[in-house]
């Protein structure tokens, strides 16, 4: 305690047996932020304290204090001497205020009650109970929420609710399912038929979404949360759930799903291109391979007219010799002037070849998206409309001032590489000032340049999400003024940029010499002609007694005849991992024996045996009953939680520590076999085949 505490402590006490009782009221209602009693404060805490004090510690003493008539006096004296203020019916009013401006940004309603709190500490009020917490974050929740399910309900009008009605009805199609179940449908296979099937749905879900303009006003929190529900849910369940939430979670998936629709477009459309790429480089180097005799013999025509030129003959016989070596095999003269205009290794020259056979689709992808560029430069953003409006001519040649809308000027033209401009412009040298283009190469060129802009994020889509603006997710200019001092305290940053400069330099200073100190005692590193080198570690011997302590735990779990059902199982009571899985509606779960059912859950598709195997070796529960729980209550976010939960469980216990410190850790790649139309599915120079990557975080203490 701090001398002005202990001042405050004799001044308001009287006696000695309540000194402490003052001193722990005041202590705990520091760090928690309401009052307790001493008997719901640890004995390790109060004998800590004491100590600190010098009082002696008696637990009897304290117990007669809580129920003393001097404690009652002595918080008012807490609240006077800290300056703060008992929760009246103005606290009230404020945490109800602030629980319905943090409900329309959180959807958690433990992010709601930690703003409340927040608020409620900076405005100097006692806290309440948390029960009242938790009960007014809920109500002001539903309350948000119903505000916003009721304006999308009354905006929609009767023709709108009508319309949406229709998705849930399975009508007289053949298949008995619903256009709501269509929705829902996974992403296409990147073929070029794959690309026909998303083109149409994309026309399909524009048309569905011509009410998702409703949405603008609304959080991008709470639409990604109407999504998730309405993505678990099928036609019958939207039938049940109230008309106002239904409309409102109808829209948010068309617009999630409309999204998610343009991500693939763009996804595929960046995958035939690269595709289309590599078949150029392998007509490249077959190209070269199939010329490599042509190759050796203009090398050995020179070889030859170096010789000639050096002779003893006659001007007249040289030029006559000159002559004949050239002439005698004119398509060396071909693929001489073809290599000098556009290059050896140029695989540009074989992209239009492929391009071709994907070139209709591709062009009807670029029509449907809207693009945008981010940056001032716009002249690719020029040059693709101006392509897109002369697709449909047959010329070979394009003249900049077309009878079209969109005019190109050589401005325009600076991002083309250097590789594409003969073929593009017809021109040799880059200074050169053209005055048409080839339409064909034109068209490759714009295509390949497009999947550039947009994994740089210079081109945007709208309505998209993965390939949306990233300038709108940027805190606004204004805010960042008015809260970056708040921010460089809080992090230990300084905000100006000459001082964030400077220490930025001197972490990096440190950094480099801390490395230059430590890696001469770091036996596998090492410089080999002035080149940093990692060398393989090698594999340590087994410790003697290894295979002995390994077969005596092995004999003991096997004595204890433990499954995976009974590690769940106790793990469930032990740390409650379970916790994290809920309706993903963020209410309260109703499922009778709850526990059990997520036990199941996790070890039918944690094992991947599937809900129907569980349901036909395990008594008392259906197949439907273990998928709705991994359909209505399991996210990734919140198997992240869970999985979070059990490592900061794990690592309570001593046996981690001895396998290291957990000062290190590092990041490792593994190939998952895919199939290769997939748009997870990429070939991978390291591997050697299609999969998809995916990395490990590794660290001294568990993978």
């Amino acid at each position: 305690m701090t001398d002005v505490e202990l001042a405050c402590c004799d001044s308001a006490t009287r006696s000695n047996t309540t000194r402490l009782g003052f001193a722990l009221l005041l202590k705990t209602y520091q760090r928690l932020g309401y009052f307790v009693t001493s008997e719901q404060v640890p004995n390790a805490i109060a004998e800590h304290v004491s100590s600190s004090m010098g009082e002696p510690y008696d637990r009897e003493n304290l117990r007669q204090y809580d129920v003393s008539q001097a404690r009652r006096k002595h918080l008012s004296a807490v609240r006077e001497f800290l300056a703060v203020k008992p929760f009246s019916d103005d606290g009230k009013a404020l945490m109800r205020h602030t629980f319905a401006e943090a409900a329309l940004t959180k959807e958690d309603v433990i992010d709601i009650i930690n703003i409340g709190i927040e608020t409620l500490v900076r405005h100097r009020y006692e806290l309440p109970a948390f029960d009242t917490m938790l009960r007014e974050a809920r109500v002001e929740r539903i309350a948000t929420n119903q505000a916003l399910h009721t304006q999308i309900h009354d905006a929609l009008g009767d023709a709108g609710r009508t319309f949406l009605d229709k998705l849930f009805v399975v009508g007289d199609d053949p298949r008995r399912v619903s256009p709501w179940n269509d929705i829902k449908q996974d992403a296409a296979k990147p073929t070029i038929d794959g690309m026909r099937d998303l083109i149409e749905r994309y026309d399909r879900l524009i048309k569905l979404a011509c009410h998702a303009d409703l949405l603008k006003t609304i959080p991008v929190v709470k639409i990604k949360q109407w999504a998730l529900e309405g993505n678990s849910l099928d036609a019958a369940s939207m039938v049940d759930m109230a008309a106002a939430k239904r409309y409102a979670v109808a829209l948010a998936l068309i617009r999630q799903r409309l999204a998610i629709v343009i991500d693939d477009l763009c996804n595929i459309f960046c995958r035939q291109m690269k595709k289309a790429l590599h078949r150029a480089e392998e007509a490249l180097e077959k190209y070269l391979e199939d010329n490599q005799e042509k190759t050796d013999e203009i090398l050995r025509r020179f070889a030859m007219l170096e010789t000639l030129l050096n002779s003893t003959q006659s001007a007249d016989e040289q030029l006559k010799g000159v002559r004949q070596a050239v002439t005698a095999r004119p398509d060396l003269c071909e693929f001489s002037r073809l290599h000098a205009e556009y290059g050896g290794k140029n695989e540009f020259r074989f992209v239009w070849k492929f391009f071709k056979p994907r070139r209709a689709e591709m062009l009807r992808i670029l029509n449907k998206l809207k693009l945008e560029s981010t940056s001032q430069d716009a002249s690719f953003e020029r040059s693709l409309a101006f392509m897109l409006e002369n697709c449909q001519k047959q010329s070979e040649w394009l003249a900049f001032k077309s009878k079209g809308k969109i005019a190109l000027t050589t401005d325009d033209l600076v991002w083309i590489p250097e590789k594409w401009w003969k073929l593009v412009t017809g021109e040799v040298k880059r200074d050169a000032v053209p005055t048409r283009i080839n339409r064909r190469q034109f068209e490759a060129c714009v295509c390949l340049q497009m999947v550039r802009e947009l994994k740089s994020g210079d081109l945007c889509v709208i309505d998209s999400d993965a390939y949306s603006d990233h300038r709108n997710e940027l805190v606004p200019m204004e805010e960042c003024e008015r809260t970056r001092a708040d921010y460089g305290e809080k992090v230990g940053l300084p905000v100006e940029s000459a001082a964030f400069i400077k220490h930025i330099r001197i972490l990096l200073t440190e950094a480099a010499q801390q490395a230059d100190k430590t890696y001469q005692d770091n036996p596998y590193f090492k410089i080999v002609d002035g080149r940093p080198k990692l060398c393989r570690q090698e594999k340590k011997e087994t410790p003697p007694g290894f295979k002995q302590l390994d077969d005596a735990l092995r004999r003991i779990l096997d004595g204890m005849g433990l499954s995976l059902l009974d590690v769940l199982a106790d793990t469930m009571k032990w740390i409650g991992w379970g916790k994290h899985f809920g309706p993903l509606s963020g209410h309260q779960g109703k499922l009778q024996e709850e526990d059990r059912r997520k036990i199941l859950t996790v070890f039918a598709y944690g094992t991947g045996l599937g809900p129907t195997q569980i349901a036909k070796n395990i008594a008392d529960v259906s197949a439907r009953q273990v998928s709705f729980v991994n359909q209505r209550q399991v996210t990734t976010e919140k198997l992240e939680a869970a999985i979070c939960t059990t490592i900061n469980a794990y690592n309570q216990f001593q046996l981690p520590r001895y396998w290291g410190d957990t000062k290190r850790a590092a990041a490792d790649g593994t190939q998952w076999n895919l199939y290769e139309n997939n748009l997870l599915s990429e070939s991978h120079i390291r591997y050697g085949g299609y999969g998809g990557i995916a990395y490990y975080h590794i660290s001294d203490t568990y993978i």
